[in-house]
């Protein structure tokens, strides 16, 4: 939660720190030593501070350069290091404010969302720094904001409220009455408003966190007469007169609020406040026809705020659905999506309606090509479309929408994956490289990880198929590194390390992990059983022979399975049987090679 978006501080913290620091090295470095402080801005805040105890002339001198080396090296980022010097420093005075301060927000900063331990240590030091220098506005703010940071706001108010005491200022107040606000102290917060008037003068803002605050503690008098003000001072402000109509509404005078509506409307017909009041009234009052009509002039001007439309739709969809028609809004939003749109906000709202009432992914696709109508570098539409286009498998259509995509939204690694994937479906294989090196070039801290890894297994398997076999690794480790959960990756990697017999207790790993994954994977199978083939453990690759098999349905079994058969049970000792694997494989391959080696294999009766 931010509490200071109205009224923020106008310096960053780091710029705090680094003045604090530098104020306490020149006043270091001018007293030398353990000089008295000047006569004191707040005497009644020096009469509260914790008694120090006196430093020798040698001990300041030592605090001095451990407190000083302490800041320095905290400017440098070593944090360790300062944390050991503050520590050195705070043995020989624990009661410098300076040193405890520094402390407590190193121990802050270091502590995780978890570590209580550390927290509540820095929240001690803070505390005991605000002690100890009582005047310190910027200690205390600390501390305060601290508190807020941990949702102790009535003890960051308190803290506050001393801070104003002292030196009401623009932003303090501000604060102060955000946090009277957040506790539900609304009288407070007018208080507070009340005072922050006195600094700045009356302005519309104010008279609105004020209007706010009486309708939140049901002060209808008070509020009335705020916002009576407010249409007296900024008479061609009309969204106030719409204020005071609602407020009207809100208390149980109808036609005074319509009234007021329909005089704006009068001035300003196309006053999206007030148009959307009047369709309150409308829908509140029952009046079906008059609110109907007014949802079709508000949605199909072409002068009415998309903010308007996009309100005017919500409330017409939750009106029609509530009373059992949950397809009412669809013709409408049509028709309004035929106009030319300011914004892609009302496509979306029909996006999500849509979506919630569960009709086909396709109808999707002109609400998205309306967004990118709109705005052509909108990301998400775009990748609505294309996984339409992947879903209908039509090509052409996702060649369009990748390639748009790139030049829109080059960051995004998705569309340089599906243009080389479907490239490759169309044998362009020196496009798929091209698109495919470009996207890995794109990969960052940022990318989706199994995008990339996916991407990156893409491009090592035809690396391998053209005979690059070392880029293919190279590429193949990359991909397992970014997603050590990419089992067609692993399958990929393992099975062409144990054709050239590399690694095969890794290959054999990473196989195992594929199979362990999916038991029944039969590329998965066949490829674990031929590693542990290559590795010489004949009976166990058999187990999973068998079980490549039982889950192959006989009609895809190819030839290179049979072959991997008929070599397992030849060297477990069944010769009549992998003799028979082998003649299944010759029939069905079609490769030459593979068929020669077959021929010599049935010839030889051995591998």
């Amino acid at each position: 939660m931010i509490l200071k978006d109205t009224y923020k501080v106008k310096n960053s913290w780091k710029y705090q720190m680094w003045a604090h620091s530098c104020l306490l090295v020149v006043l270091l470095l001018s007293v030398g030593c353990s000089a008295p402080q000047s006569a004191q801005k707040d005497k009644d805040a020096t009469e509260h501070e914790v008694p120090r105890r006196t430093l020798s002339y040698e001990q300041q001198r030592r605090f001095n350069d451990l407190y000083l080396e302490a800041v320095r090296q905290r400017e440098k980022n070593n944090y360790d290091a300062s944390y050991d010097l503050l520590t050195g420093a705070l043995e020989l005075n624990p009661d410098a404010s300076e040193a405890v301060f520094d402390m407590a927000i190193l121990k802050l900063a270091q502590a995780g969302a978890f570590d209580t331990t550390l927290v509540n240590e820095g929240d001690s030091l803070l505390r005991r720094a605000v002690d100890l220098a009582p005047a310190n506005r910027f200690y205390k703010e600390t501390l305060a904001n601290e508190l807020i940071r941990r949702a102790d706001f009535k003890g960051a108010m308190q803290l506050y409220e001393e801070l104003a005491a002292v030196e009401p200022s623009e932003e303090t107040l501000g604060t102060l009455m955000k946090l009277y606000e957040q506790t539900g102290n609304f009288r407070g917060a007018i208080q507070t408003i009340n005072r922050l008037e006195d600094i700045v003068g009356p302005n519309e803002d104010l008279a609105l966190e004020k209007f706010q605050m009486y309708i939140s503690q049901k002060d209808d008098d008070h509020a009335y007469k705020t916002i009576e003000d407010l249409c007296a001072e900024y008479p061609n402000e009309l969204k106030y007169r719409v204020l005071l109509g609602d407020l009207y509404f809100q208390n149980g005078h109808p036609e005074q609020a319509a009234m007021v509506y329909r005089d704006v409307l009068t001035s300003e017909p196309d006053n999206a406040f007030a148009q959307i009041s009047m369709l309150a009234y409308y829908n509140q009052t029952h009046q079906d026809s008059l609110y109907q009509q007014m949802v079709r002039e508000v949605v199909l001007n072409p002068q009415t705020q998309s903010d308007a439309k996009v309100e005017a739709m919500r409330g017409y969809i939750g009106t029609t659905t509530q009373k059992g028609d949950s397809l009412a809004a669809l013709p409408l939003f049509r028709e309004a999506l035929d106009q030319p749109q300011a914004d892609r906000s009302l496509a979306e709202l029909c996006a999500y309606y849509v979506a919630a009432l569960d009709m086909p992914v396709d109808s999707l696709a002109p609400i998205m090509n309306k967004i990118l109508e709109v705005e052509p570098d909108y990301k998400q539409a775009r990748l609505q479309l294309l996984q339409i286009a992947i879903n209908q498998q039509n090509q052409k259509e996702v060649l369009r929408l990748c390639h748009e995509g790139i030049n829109y939204s080059p960051s995004e690694i998705v569309f340089y994956y599906y243009e080389g994937a479907t490239l490759l479906q169309q044998d362009r294989t020196e496009e798929a490289l091209k698109v495919l090196y470009e996207g890995i070039s794109r990969i960052d801290n940022e990318s989706d990880k199994e995008t990339a890894s996916d991407m990156l297994s893409m491009l090592a398997d035809i690396e391998h198929e053209k005979g690059r076999h070392e880029k293919a690794f190279s590429l193949y480790k990359q991909a397992a590194d970014l997603n050590p959960n990419n089992l067609l990756c692993l399958n990929n990697y393992a099975y062409f390390l144990s054709l050239e017999r590399r690694n095969l207790d890794q290959a054999e790993a990473m196989s195992r992990k594929t199979v362990d994954a999916e038991p029944q994977n039969s590329t998965y199978l066949d490829t674990y059983a031929w590693i542990l083939y290559q590795n010489r453990r004949y009976q166990q690759a058999r187990i999973y022979i068998d079980q490549t098999l039982k889950h192959t349905p006989s009609e895809e079994v190819s030839a290179t399975l049979y072959l991997h058969a008929g070599d397992i049970y030849y060297r477990c000792g069944d010769r009549r049987k992998a003799l028979a694997f082998w003649r299944k494989a010759l029939n069905v391959s079609s490769d030459k090679k593979q068929r020669a080696q077959l021929r010599r294999k049935i010839q030889r009766r051995r591998p």
